[in-house]
């Protein structure tokens, strides 16, 4: 059995791993640079595993508190439309390089949201 703790750390990782990927290939992209290469792997592998690490351990982090059994509050709901947004985030950063600034406070009011929803869970 995985603790808590350790999917918590595997969630932080994700979120880690999530923002250096977008920020990685906004950086690319407002640069001018084509996002080909080492630079698109390190970036799409970034986002992609962890937006799995996120997924895997939130629900982790769930059944350990074991809400999934009840059913699932309104904040859960709201954390995954946040997932998806941040998955769908990875085109915005490569098709937008020209609004880099705007998309970068975007990613950050993003994970603003996300952090508020999961501490103070309004709903």
């Amino acid at each position: 059995m995985i603790s808590y703790q350790i999917y918590k750390i595997i969630h932080v990782t994700g979120i880690v791993l999530l923002y250096m990927g977008l920020g990685g290939i906004l950086l690319v992209s407002a640069s001018g640079g084509a996002i080909k290469g080492k630079a698109k792997l390190l970036g799409m592998v970034g986002h992609g595993v962890g937006l799995v690490f996120i997924l895997v351990s939130g629900f982790g982090m769930l059944a350990r508190l074991g809400i999934i059994q009840g059913g699932m509050p309104g904040w859960v709901y709201a954390k995954l439309v946040i997932w998806g947004l941040a998955g769908i985030f990875v085109s915005v950063a490569k098709r937008k390089a020209q609004h880099a600034g705007t998309v970068f406070v975007l990613f950050m009011a993003l994970a603003t949201t996300a952090a508020y929803v999961a501490i103070y869970k309004p709903f």
